[in-house]
């Protein structure tokens, strides 16, 4: 298990914090947040690059 010291999410008593494959795989069965944060952010990021 390899843990991401610079994980985005503000949960961080959340069980599945800084460990990326856990995360992706209970976000992946979640119907209401399909994306995790790191996910989010990089859509987020990418669609200001667009506007610019």
């Amino acid at each position: 298990m390899v843990i991401n010291t610079d994980c985005p999410c503000k949960r961080e008593k959340c069980d599945r914090h800084g460990n990326c494959e856990e995360c992706k795989a209970h976000h992946r069965d979640s119907k209401s947040q399909p994306l995790t944060t790191c996910e989010r952010l990089k859509r987020k990021e990418a669609r200001k690059q667009v506007k610019e």
